[in-house]
C-alpha cells in the first residue's frame, strides 16, 4: 500500500477541491469515502481514491491512521460523518492534525470537543464578504472562483519597515482595483494573532510589521508581495493624516 501522509475524508465538490489545492502545491494526497458512486467519479477524473469503512477502527489503522498519517481532513456532506470519524482518528492518534468542516458555531463547537485540530465554517467566511457583493457586485464571480478555483490563493504578506503603507487605514487598501486582490484583514502582532477583518469596522491603520492577509489569484499575490517588499506600492490619496 502506498502510504501518503495525508488524506481526505469525503469525495463531494469540497473534497475535490481541496484535493487539487493540496495536489497543486505539491502534496500527494488520497481521497477517501463509504460511496462507490463518489470514488467512481473521481477515478473518472484521474484522481487518487477509494472505499473505506470510516467506522471501522483496524480499517483506519490500515490506511495509516495511527502509523504514517499525519493530517485527514474531514469533508463529509454529513456532521454525523465528521464528528465519527474525529472521534475514531483522535482515540487512534493523540497527535493527529484533524481539519474539519462545520456548519454552524454548534457543530464547531462538538467537533472540537471530539478532537478536531481546526474547525473552518465555510459560511462564516463568505460572511464577512457579504456587504461587499451587496455594493461592488463584480466582486461575486471572483469570491467564487476564490472558494473553488483551483487558481485562487490565501496569502499572509508582512509589511516592512518604511513601507509606503505604513499609516494607511485598512478600510482605504482598494487591493480589487489594482491587484484584483481582495483584502480579508490585517494581523497586528503586537494585540495577538486575531485576524481584523476589513469588514469589522475597527479603525486599523497600517504599521510595519502587520501582516495582510489576501484573497485572489496567484498571480496577482505574486505582484502585491513583489511591490511590497520592494516599496513599490503607491500611496492613497487622503489615507493619512495631513
Amino acid at each position: 500500500m502506498s502510504r501518503r501522509d495525508t488524506l481526505i475524508f469525503g469525495c463531494s465538490a469540497l473534497g475535490h477541491e481541496v484535493a487539487m489545492q493540496l495536489s497543486d502545491r505539491g502534496i500527494d494526497v488520497f481521497l477517501y469515502s463509504n460511496d462507490l458512486d463518489e470514488v467512481g467519479a473521481l477515478l473518472a477524473k484521474g484522481l487518487q481514491a477509494g472505499v473505506v469503512d470510516y467506522t471501522d477502527d483496524e480499517k483506519l489503522r490500515d490506511i495509516g491512521i495511527g502509523n504514517w498519517v499525519k493530517t485527514i481532513f474531514c469533508l463529509f456532506s454529513e456532521e454525523p460523518k465528521n464528528l465519527f470519524l474525529t472521534l475514531s482518528a483522535r482515540a487512534l492518534d493523540e497527535k493527529l492534525k484533524i481539519i474539519c468542516v462545520c456548519e454552524s458555531n454548534a457543530s464547531a463547537e462538538r467537533l472540537r470537543a471530539a478532537g478536531a485540530t481546526k474547525v473552518i465554517d465555510p459560511y462564516e467566511i463568505s460572511g464577512h464578504r457579504v456587504h461587499e457583493l451587496i455594493a461592488r457586485p463584480y466582486l461575486v464571480e471572483m469570491l467564487e472562483n476564490a472558494m473553488f478555483g483551483k487558481y485562487i490563493d490565501i496569502a499572509e504578506i508582512e509589511i516592512p519597515e518604511h513601507s509606503t503603507l505604513s499609516g494607511v487605514p485598512l478600510n482605504d487598501l482598494q487591493l480589487d482595483k489594482r491587484y484584483n486582490l481582495i483584502v480579508m484583514g490585517v494581523v497586528d502582532l503586537e494585540l495577538g494573532n486575531q485576524l481584523i477583518f476589513s469588514t469589522s469596522g475597527v479603525a486599523h491603520r497600517l504599521d510595519a510589521g502587520d501582516i495582510l492577509v489576501v484573497i485572489g489569484p496567484m498571480g496577482e499575490i505574486s505582484r502585491l508581495k513583489q511591490a511590497v517588499f520592494e516599496n513599490e506600492m503607491e500611496p492613497l490619496p487622503g489615507s493619512r493624516d495631513p
